[in-house]
């Protein structure tokens, strides 16, 4: 190894530092540092990539979690909107819910889509047919009861989702609590 000595310019700012001592890189035994830290940073990006293949690439089996909210949604509106038909004194109060209750279902149907393109059949399937109640009185506590259980359902999977999710699904039992005090 080959030190060289060598003085610094003496202007007025550098008079006063002490003289640099450069070494000869082509002297020095071994690697050289950047040489170091570049294999070092290889072998971690060879790492993480070998740990997401092995780790969480494979697409999740089975429903959504957001299906149960999606089916819930899609059956309020339906009986919402067949209890509306039904009963015209109901007829100025269900419109509404029926309308949130479909968006509802539409930005529970998009989030699916989005994350599970492989269920969007599941998604893309028509709801079943809502039976038509017995009368407005039980029209509305069947809905009230229906609001009810989606808001505990919705609220059960934000608790245990991905956060993300989580604010779209405590909208909606928000959204499924206000309606129910509103049908009171």
């Amino acid at each position: 190894m080959t030190l060289a000595v060598s003085s610094r310019p003496t202007g007025r700012r550098l008079a006063d530092w002490p003289p640099v001592v450069a070494v000869d890189e082509e002297a020095r035994p071994g690697p050289s540092r950047r040489t170091v830290l570049q294999g070092a940073g290889l072998l971690v990006a060879l790492t993480g990539v070998a740990g997401l293949s092995a780790a969480g690439c494979a697409a999740p089996e089975g429903p959504d979690e957001l299906e149960g909210p999606l089916a819930a949604a899609r059956a309020d509106a339906a009986a919402a909107g067949a209890a509306g038909a039904a009963f015209p004194e109901l007829a100025d109060r269900l419109p509404p819910l029926a309308d949130a209750r479909r968006a509802h279902a539409d930005a529970l149907a998009a989030e699916i889509r989005r994350a599970r393109p492989d269920r969007a059949p599941a998604v893309d399937a028509p709801p079943p047919a809502a039976p038509a109640p017995a009368s407005a009185a039980a029209a509305l506590a069947a809905l009230r009861g229906s609001l009810g259980t989606a808001r505990d359902g919705a609220g059960a999977v934000a608790l245990t989702t991905a956060s993300y999710r989580c604010g779209l699904l405590t909208s909606i039992a928000a959204s499924c609590a206000g309606l129910a005090v509103v049908l009171a």
